[in-house]
């Protein structure tokens, strides 16, 4: 808890008393003698509270050579004092609280609680740009050997004055404060009035009784404390186990909005600044941050074990990229490429330490600008919440997405490395060399680098056929989610920072990469190369908006014929980025069978709120036909157009958005959705590209959802699967299959659902088996993974007698630990497969394997698995289990628990009412800010579908909507999909039910 220290001293002048008072009288002698001893008291009284809150060892460590507590600008070799116990300070998280205590230029020091300044969130959250910070000098001391894991620090900051000021804003949380001073370059002491923290806000003021002059430079010092929390953010401790052993590490994730739990600062990525970095350590540990380390100070006086790496200045940067590792962790290095972790899983960083130089040099030739930092560490860390992180010169990662261990790890672990790796390289440029100025534009940063991995993946490996998994990885996904009314635009206004990490989703990812992808195909590779190019040297080491993007791919389309004469690329992108959702495009043919119509409008989950609603797009349409012909066009922000001459008369069908490069739906008329499956049945599919047989299926089958097309025409289009070899067509149907699996699941008709499903992979899985050959392709690993695993979730008995002798194989193994010759690969539906047809046994054998792996992507595996089991107990238990400390499930982790437990049709109720029963305990265990609860409400209520659950959603969420936070959008949008699929029982479910009982397999 937060040492609260208050004047004992100070009483509340309006305090009334009632009932009979009793007077006492003393001598004049008597009272003096009670006056001394109330003085002596409250003298004693405060020598107790400083000797547990200041220092009980005079501790030196040092930074650079000048003294930084006497505001003079550091160099090389400074030596620091700094006073404060270790010790004084409790390992629980302090609450959004801060303790000051201001030391004047005449060294006296004035304790005081911080008192909040008057907050109006809604207008004035960001900070005022009057002082902008130009170098930043940090020293801080962890302490995580010691079981108290506190940190102790102090900072110089060199700050720039742009309009008088008498005071300093800046953001301070979960810290404690223990001296501040200002001063001039001269070393001139500005007087401090008065430091309080806004606690809305966090944000800490220093109030001057002197005045800083615009146009003039001044030193700001501070000295500070605070905890190595357990959260997973800000300056946090991470832990494992090797030799029996509990060994802690202190790391840091920073983005968008904690880099003040670390130290106080300027936390707005438009304030970019220097900054030099200093870390102790004990000396059997290591300390790597940005940059690269330039030498180590052997005397910490006070702390013998402990010596003090100093690092290089920084290039400017913003204050979430900043990033500190204090570990007993080992490297392996290539080039420029370090790969850091825990000693026992070093060996598992060699296939990043291959991949990450070669993206490297891609993203060097692609942006034609060299990387500027002299390195790149990658880290994997045990516990980290946000998968990975792009911190300039040292990116860190969960360990299931950076290490991989040959015959363990799987094909999609192996390549989901790779994305991951070049999603985070990617930011070292567009997002670290240049930085949005305010988050609305978050999405330029992860939507750009989205996009870009896939072109970093793809010239590592092109056999993966990143280009096409695109489509159903990125593209379609976001087109579920933005579908609903709920939604918000890629660019976003955000103010608190609870409204900064809501915008963490698949919009700001997945649909910010899929405009951008379309925005490369109609500008052209030549166009957007060069556009990227200007944009980044333009913008290098600064900050930048969306529109100097739109600016300079506008000029470099110029004379290129690329767009409409006098259209800007900003004209063009604002109606995707500045407005929520997506059209459809109806395309019709016209009586003379030449021409088409093209009509847009808005796609809802809810078809009844498109008839009000008036938004248009700029979209780009390309037309092919049976030929494969192609015709590009606009369809210019109008509702619609009819395109003279657009197919011809004598062939049966077209396509609309060629490789669904565009970010809208089709829907066509009846005769050519019929031409269409024609084409798709027998082997007449080959004809069409994957990419568009995978947007006919899902097209089609969302078209139908929502009432725009017949369910017969829409699930006919899926007939031609039992010919369908491609990953890419089938990873969409088996994406949207799950969502009538779960219609049916529960209801009398799911037989006839599991015949047909099985009836179109049952040859697919005969052809695939559980047998890889060497010269499989990737594609083909990937498809034997869904296409089995689908088809044991679905009880083909093959399947599942297979994935059982495999099972039990390994469990009567002499070492099932060290002898497992299960595929890696099928690994995962092998054990859920045996756990859900089994009991505790089972259930514990892998409970077991999971404690004892040192693999991390296999630890996923077996946490998925574990969660198939039909024993509503273990599901209980297993829930009660993800959210205790200490219980070996990681609180990373959590959310995984619950998504897998939902999936499961035994464990879908399960895992709401814990949800409900436990929603204080887990919002106190993952923390009432923390993204995790978003992901375990969307999980535990997407699927609901009867008004019994929703209405029982609705009334806890109207309970408790204040305790939602950063997940209230999410708790809104799960409603919306769960009345929509209400409205889907009551309108189609029958409709289709009759369709799978007709059909003629």
């Amino acid at each position: 808890m937060t040492h609260n220290h208050e004047n004992i001293t100070m009483m509340d002048p309006t305090t009334t008393k009632y009932g009979k008072t009793t007077f006492v009288t003393v001598t004049k002698t008597l009272a003096i003698i009670l006056v001394v001893i109330f003085f002596i008291c409250l003298i004693a009284t405060g020598l107790l509270v400083y000797s547990f809150t200041a220092c009980s060892h005079n501790e030196t460590f040092f930074a650079n050579n000048s003294n930084l507590s006497s505001i003079g600008e550091p160099t090389a070799q400074s030596r620091v004092q700094v006073i404060c116990d270790k010790n004084s300070i409790s390992t629980n998280d302090l609450s959004n609280k801060v303790i000051i205590e201001v030391a004047s230029s005449t060294a006296a020091t004035t304790l005081k609680t911080a008192r909040p300044a008057n907050v109006n969130t809604a207008k004035d959250i960001r900070l005022t740009t009057d002082i902008v910070p130009d170098t930043y000098w940090i020293s801080l001391i962890p302490f995580i050997q010691e079981g108290n894991f506190t940190f102790i620090g102090e900072e110089t900051i060199l700050i720039n004055v742009t309009t008088d000021s008498t005071s300093i804003t800046m953001h301070a949380d979960t810290l404690t404060i223990d001296a501040t001073r200002v001063s001039n370059l001269n070393n001139e002491s500005i007087s401090v009035r008065d430091v309080r923290f806004n606690t809305e806000k966090e944000f800490l003021i220093i109030d001057l009784d002197g005045i800083l002059q615009a146009g003039q430079q001044y030193y700001v010092y501070l000295k500070f404390k605070g905890i190595l929390n357990n959260m997973l953010k800000g300056f946090y401790r991470s832990s494992y186990v090797e030799n029996n052993v509990t060994r802690w590490i202190a790391a840091t994730q920073f983005q968008a909005t904690d880099a003040r739990k670390a130290f106080p600062c300027f936390d707005e990525p438009s304030f970019k600044a220097k900054f030099q970095i200093n870390l102790a350590r004990m000396r059997n540990m290591t300390a790597i941050s940005n940059m690269p380390k330039v030498n180590t100070s052997e005397n910490v006086e006070g702390l013998p074990e402990y010596v003090f790496d100093h690092f290089e200045e920084s290039l400017p940067m913003s204050t979430y990229l900043v990033a500190f590792v204090v570990s007993d962790f080992k490297n392996i290095s290539r080039d420029r490429v370090s790969v850091w972790a825990r000693p026992s899983a070093l060996s598992q960083a060699r296939f990043a330490l291959e991949v990450a130089p070669l993206i490297l040099k891609h993203y060097e030739e692609f942006f034609q600008i060299p990387y500027p930092l002299p390195k790149i560490d990658m880290v994997a860390i045990p516990d980290f919440s946000a998968g990975a992180m792009e911190n300039w010169g040292l990116i860190t990662y969960s360990e299931s997405v950076l290490l991989y261990q040959k015959g363990v790890s799987s094909t999609v672990s192996k390549q989901r490395i790779a994305h991951v790796i070049a999603h985070e390289l990617a930011h070292q440029w567009f997002g670290n060399l240049v930085t949005p100025v305010w988050w609305e534009d978050l999405w330029l940063n992860e939507g750009f680098a989205t996009y870009v991995e896939f072109l970093g993946s793809n010239s590592v490996n092109p056999k993966w056929k990143d280009l096409e998994l695109f489509v159903v990885n990125e593209l379609q996904v976001s087109l579920d989610l933005d579908a609903l009314k709920t939604s918000h635009p890629i660019s976003v206004k955000v103010g608190h920072p609870n409204e900064i990490n809501d915008i963490f989703d698949s919009i700001s990812y997945s649909k910010g990469a899929a405009i951008i992808r379309m925005m490369q195909d109609y500008l052209g590779e030549s166009v957007f190369s060069s556009g990227l190019k200007q944009y980044l040297h333009k913008r290098m080491y600064k900050n930048a908006e969306q529109d100097d993007l739109w600016q300079s791919m506008t000029e470099q389309s110029q004379n290129k014929s690329v767009l409409p004469e006098n259209v800007t690329v900003k004209e063009i992108m604002d109606t995707w980025t500045l407005q929520t959702g997506y059209p459809v495009i109806i395309a019709e043919r016209q009586a003379n069978k030449v021409d088409l119509n093209l009509r847009q409008e808005r796609y809802f989950l809810n078809n009844e709120n498109s008839q009000n609603d008036e938004t248009l797009w700029w979209v780009p349409i390309t037309i092919m036909d049976s030929m494969k012909n192609k015709n590009r066009l606009w369809l210019k922000k109008e509702r619609s157009i009819i395109v003279q001459d657009a197919v011809r008369e004598d062939l049966p069908w077209y396509l609309v958005n060629f490789r669904q490069s565009g970010y809208y739906r089709v829907n066509y008329d009846d005769r050519n959705w019929n031409a269409l499956i024609s084409q798709l049945l027998g082997n007449g599919h080959i004809l069409i590209e994957p990419r568009n047989r995978a947007q006919m299926i899902d097209d089609a089958l969302n078209l139908a959802y929502v009432g725009y097309l017949d369910y017969g025409i829409a699930l006919n289009v899926t007939l031609y699967l039992v010919n369908e070899r491609e990953f890419v067509p089938w990873k969409a149907a088996i994406q949207n299959f799950k969502f009538l699996h779960s219609m049916f699941s529960r209801s009398a008709s799911f037989d006839k659902y599991k015949r047909y499903l099985l009836s179109l992979l049952k040859d697919h899985y005969l052809e695939l088996t559980f047998k890889e050959k060497p010269d499989d392709e990737p594609t083909r690993v990937l498809s034997r993974m869904e296409i089995v695993e689908y088809a044991c979730e679905l009880g083909l008995k093959e399947c599942v007698l297979q994935a059982i002798q495999l099972f039990q194989n390994w469990r009567n193994s002499a070492n099932p630990d060290k002898e497992n010759v299960i595929n890696p690969d099928l690994r995962e539906v092998v054990y859920c497969t045996a756990i859900r047809d089994g009991g505790q046994d089972e259930w514990d054998f892998a409970w077991n394997r999971y404690l004892n792996t040192n693999v991390a992507s296999d630890k996923e595996i077996l946490l998925n698995a574990l969660s198939c089991s039909k024993e509503i107990w273990i599901l209980s238990r297993f829930l009660e289990w993800s959210i205790t400390d200490n219980s070996a499930i990681r609180k990373h982790d959590t959310a995984r628990v619950f998504a897998s437990i939902a999936e499961n049709p035994v464990g879908r109720d399960l895992a709401y009412k814990f949800l409900k029963v436990n929603w204080s305990r887990i919002r106190e265990y993952l923390g009432s800010t923390s993204m995790f609860m978003s992901s375990i409400i969307s999980y535990t209520t997407n699927n609901f579908n009867t008004e019994e659950e929703v209405n029982d959603f609705k009334s806890f969420f109207e309970k408790r909507r204040d305790e939602f936070g950063i997940a209230l959008r999410t708790a809104q949008q799960s409603i919306e999909q769960a009345e929509a699929n209400i409205k889907w029982m009551k309108q189609y479910f029958h409709i289709v039910r009759k369709w799978l009982e007709d059909v003629q397999i």
